[in-house]
């Protein structure tokens, strides 16, 4: 059998999927595009709805990809979808579905701003026992190449929803805390609660006034050294490992 291989780049599926690069396009379809083996194979392991899986064609797939449909691309073609440097000859095209959870453990995400830091702390989170993400309409997007690829295959193990940050501190039926500099009480003096949601801030301004009027308790970390702040995926670590599941 003779396998159809798509080789211009301006043909009229890949000029549509090249266009799900853009946060817009993303949120109108509600897909997104994911690259390289290994985000494929945590998608197929994880039953995310795929679409259709891209590859080069001669790509080898390293499991049973005859329930997807596959659309098959020369290696230029498959480098104008890609935003890798090297591609690694396959991509997917999918929407994404959260898995159920248990809710016990929450992270709040006020206005983050740099990709690598979202990605990087959607995948501490997946580390530590906390199975629900929400990122405020203001945070980057969690579906933007740039976040998935750091938050490495994690994005399809927990539940990650764009929301509004304050009714989810509102809703959360357990203890919620927030982060601030000023007025709050040392990490180590807080109990270990069932359920928990921990507020996380914007990069600049940390967790907005708004957002600490909601929380139960303000907390800080203590740091000896000469640092008056932490990165906020370094802040994110640390609190979530104290308070892993």
């Amino acid at each position: 059998m003779v396998r159809e291989v798509i080789t211009s780049k301006d043909n009229t599926r890949i000029k549509n999927l090249r266009k799900l690069h853009k946060r817009k396009e993303r949120s109108r379809t509600g897909m997104f595009l994911i690259d390289g083996e290994h985000l494929v194979e945590e998608a197929v392991a994880a039953g995310q709805r795929i679409h259709y899986l891209i590859a080069e064609a001669d790509y080898t797939f390293t499991f049973d990809a005859s329930d997807f449909e596959v659309v098959y691309v020369s290696a230029p073609v498959l480098k104008s979808l890609s935003q890798l440097e090297a591609p690694q000859g396959v991509m997917a095209a999918l929407t994404y579905v959260p898995p159920e959870v248990s809710g016990d453990k929450v992270l709040v995400l006020d206005d983050v701003q740099d990709p690598g830091n979202l990605g990087s702390l959607i995948r501490t989170a997946d580390a530590f026992g906390f199975d629900r993400v929400v990122v405020s309409r203001g945070t980057v997007d969690p579906f933007s190449d740039k976040v998935l690829r750091s938050a490495q295959g994690s994005t399809f193990h927990i539940s990650i929803e764009v929301a509004d940050a304050g009714g989810a501190i509102r809703e959360f039926d357990g203890m919620t805390i927030g982060t601030s500099l000023r007025d709050a009480e040392f990490l180590d003096e807080v109990p270990q609660p069932d359920r928990l949601l921990v507020v996380l801030g914007n990069e600049g301004r940390g967790v907005s006034g708004e957002l600490l009027g909601f929380v139960d308790r303000t907390v800080k970390i203590h740091m000896p050294g000469r640092s008056e702040s932490l990165n906020v995926a370094i802040a994110g670590g640390i609190l979530m490992h104290h308070f892993k599941s």
